[in-house]
């Protein structure tokens, strides 16, 4: 079995554990492994290193001595696109930019989630004058190309 293989089925073995954090994506390339975490509430430096350091102690009582590799556990980043519905309910109320597989674009606040359905409050007119009402919308996830949160410092 090939250490990417092995350390997947730590991991996964690790997340049991850890029941509200998900993987996310698994990067392999040559000897550098990159696992991208996410969890159903906001997810924590304090969680994703312990998830880390058993992942590197059970990858060091499987994998040859031998073998070179390195092991990166982290969460996405601020300005990530999300990529599994699993991702969204937590970010209900929060303002996202959309790419459908149309390629159709909008921008809207997340209102709900329900099964694979997002539900989304937008404005039909990109610069909306003070007194226009909202537009809703709903969307089946498998029709979204890129969801990204826009980032707000007010």
């Amino acid at each position: 079995m090939s250490v990417s293989q092995t350390l997947n089925e730590i991991l996964n073995s690790v997340l049991v554990e850890h029941p509200n954090v998900f993987l996310v994506e698994a990067k392999h390339e040559q000897t550098s492994h990159e696992f991208v975490l996410d969890g159903d509430e906001a997810l924590g430096i304090a969680t994703i290193s312990a998830i880390g350091r058993s992942l590197n102690h059970f990858a060091e009582e499987q994998i040859p001595a031998e073998e070179n590799y390195t092991i990166d556990v982290c969460s996405p980043g601020a300005d990530s696109p999300l990529k599994l519905l699993r991702q969204f309910p937590k970010h209900i109320g929060r303002e996202f930019e959309i790419i459908l597989k149309d390629d159709t674009a909008m921008k809207g606040h997340l209102t709900n989630v329900n099964g694979d359905q997002l539900s989304f409050e937008y404005f039909t007119n990109p610069k909306p004058k003070k007194n226009e009402l909202k537009s809703n919308i709903s969307i089946r996830f498998d029709q979204i190309k890129k969801a990204t949160i826009i980032l707000s410092f007010k």
